[in-house]
C-alpha cells in the first residue's frame, strides 16, 4: 500500500450486520450548485509544443486517488489523504468537499452512475454515493465484505458494478446492493479491476486468483478465464478493438488482452512494476485506447491495440510523487493525478493534440527573404500570428489557414508567436544576420 495509506490504516471500519441496503447513515452537507464548464479548452500548453501542463491544487491533503470527468463537465478527483472530493475546472480552479464523515476506509475508486451521482469505494464495508449538488451517503454492503481498490464501473444495465474481496457486486440507482460470490478457488481480490465489455457483459479481475471473470448482468452467471501466465491482473480497460486490456503485474511486466470470447494473450512491455502496483489505475483515454499509470516507473503509458505496443510518457512530477489515476478530460486531453509524495499534490495534463509549428527556428541571411511556418492542431482551423519586433521580421497569413509567411526586415532577433483561440501559444525564434 502507499505510505500515506498506511498512515490512515487505523481508521475504523463500519461493519453493519444484516441486509439493509437503502441509502442510510452519515449524510454530508449538500454540495453547492456547479458552474457551467468552459466553452473551449483552456489548458495552456507551454511554448514549442510542450505536451504537459501541471497544476498544484490547494487541497486538504497531498495524495490523490481516483480521477474522472464529472457529469457537470469538470474534473473530479479524490483527495485520499484529506478525505475529500475535489472539483477542478479546466483552468485549475478547485473546490474541495470534506467527506471524512462518510468515508470509513481509504477512498480509492470512483465512477459516475446512470443517475449522474458519484459512487466511491473506500476499502471498507460500504459504498459512498454523492450527488452534484446534494448529499453524500454511506450505503452498507449486506455481507460485510470489503470493496476492492480499483474495481468500479458503470454497467450496461444502468447499475454500478464493483469488486469486493470475495464478491463481484452491483448497486442500483435506488441504493440496492446485490452480491455474487466468486467461484470456488478464486479470490480474494484486493485489486479487482472492473470494466464493461463490448459484448454487454461486465468483466472483472481476480488479483490473487490469476484469472479474469465475466458476469452476465441479466442473470448473474459467472465464467472464469484463467490466465496463461502467473501474474496479478490490474485494472481492466476496454480498447478500440473491442477487447479488454489489463496490466499483468509480474517480475517482468506484461500487457494482457482478453477477447469477448475469453481468449487471452499477453505481450512483454518495458519498465518495471512492484507489488504495490496492485493499486495501479487505468482508464480509456480521449483516443479510446487503454492508458495505465506506472507508479514504479513514474510514467503513464498508452496501449496501441492495433499493434499491441505501448508508448510511454513521463509526467513532470514533484518530489516523491508518482502518477496514480488518470482519465480522459472534457478538453480531449489526458488528466493524471499523483500520490505518494509529501510535497504538494499535482494534477498533470497531457495535451494529446498540442499546437505544433514547424520549423520552430528561422534564420535569414539578409533582409527581404521569406520563409513559411506550418501550423497544426487537431480540431482547430484558425490561428493568429504576431512578431515581437517588426523591424527584424514581419509575419502575414500564407496561402492556407495553416500557414504563415515570415519576411526578414533587418538584422537582429525576435519571436513570431502563433496562438489559437484557447490561449495555446508557440514562439518561433527568428534571427536575421
Amino acid at each position: 500500500m502507499r505510505l500515506f495509506r498506511l498512515l490512515l490504516s487505523g481508521a475504523p471500519a463500519l461493519i453493519i450486520a444484516g441486509c439493509a441496503v437503502s441509502a442510510a447513515s452519515r449524510p454530508n452537507a449538500g454540495l453547492p450548485a456547479l458552474p457551467q464548464r468552459l466553452s473551449v479548452p483552456d489548458v495552456v500548453q507551454r511554448g514549442k509544443g510542450a505536451r504537459w501542463v501541471s497544476f498544484i491544487p490547494k487541497t486538504n491533503g497531498t495524495g490523490y486517488s481516483a480521477i474522472l470527468t464529472g457529469p457537470d463537465g469538470n474534473i473530479w478527483f479524490i483527495d485520499e489523504v484529506g478525505r475529500g472530493l475535489v472539483r477542478m475546472t479546466e483552468t485549475g480552479a478547485i473546490e474541495e468537499f470534506a467527506l471524512g464523515g462518510v468515508f470509513h476506509g481509504n477512498p480509492v475508486s470512483m465512477t459516475v452512475g446512470a443517475d449522474k451521482r458519484f459512487y466511491i469505494g473506500d476499502e471498507s464495508t460500504s459504498i459512498v454515493r454523492a450527488t452534484t449538488p446534494g448529499a453524500a451517503t454511506s450505503i452498507p454492503i449486506p455481507s460485510g465484505d470489503t470493496t476492492s481498490i480499483a474495481g468500479m464501473a458503470l454497467g450496461p444495465d444502468g447499475n454500478v458494478w464493483f469488486a469486493e474481496f470475495d464478491h463481484i457486486a452491483k448497486i442500483t440507482p435506488t441504493g440496492k446492493i446485490t452480491e455474487f460470490p466468486y467461484p470456488a478457488g478464486f479470490g480474494p481480490s484486493q485489486s479487482g479491476g472492473v470494466a464493461t465489455g463490448s459484448d454487454g457483459n461486465v468483466w472483472f479481475a481476480i488479483s490473487t486468483g490469476n484469472a479474469i471473470g465475466r458476469i452476465v448482468p441479466s442473470s448473474g452467471a459467472i465464467t472464469m478465464f484463467p490466465l496463461p501466465v502467473s501474474c496479478i491482473p490490474a485494472p481492466l480497460v476496454l480498447g478500440n478493438d473491442g477487447n479488454i486490456w489489463f496490466a499483468c503485474l509480474t517480475t517482468a511486466p506484461l500487457l494482457g488482452r482478453i477477447t469477448p470470447s475469453g481468449a487471452v494473450a499477453t505481450y512483454p512491455i518495458g519498465g518495471t512494476f512492484n507489488l504495490n502496483e496492485t493499486e495501479q489505475f487505468g482508464a480509456r483515454g480521449p483516443d479510446g485506447e487503454p492508458w495505465f499509470a506506472s507508479a514504479n516507473d513514474k510514467t503513464v503509458f498508452r496501449v496501441n491495440t492495433a499493434t499491441q505496443t505501448v508508448t510511454t510518457f513521463s509526467p513532470p512530477l514533484g518530489a516523491g510523487e508518482s502518477p496514480d489515476a488518470l482519465t480522459a478530460g472534457p478538453d480531449g486531453n489526458l488528466w493524471v493525478d499523483t500520490s505518494g509524495g509529501f510535497s504538494a499534490g499535482q494534477i498533470d495534463v497531457l495535451v494529446t493534440n498540442p499546437l505544433s509549428v514547424t520549423p520552430n527556428v528561422l534564420t535569414f541571411g539578409a533582409a527581404g527573404q521569406q520563409q513559411t511556418l506550418n501550423v497544426s492542431e487537431s480540431g482547430t482551423t484558425h490561428w493568429t500570428a504576431v512578431s515581437s519586433k517588426v523591424a527584424v521580421a514581419t509575419v502575414a497569413p500564407g496561402g492556407t489557414n495553416a500557414t504563415f509567411v515570415v519576411t526578414s526586415a533587418g538584422s537582429g532577433t525576435c519571436e513570431v508567436t502563433i496562438s489559437d483561440g484557447a490561449g495555446n501559444r508557440v514562439a518561433v525564434k527568428v534571427t536575421v544576420t
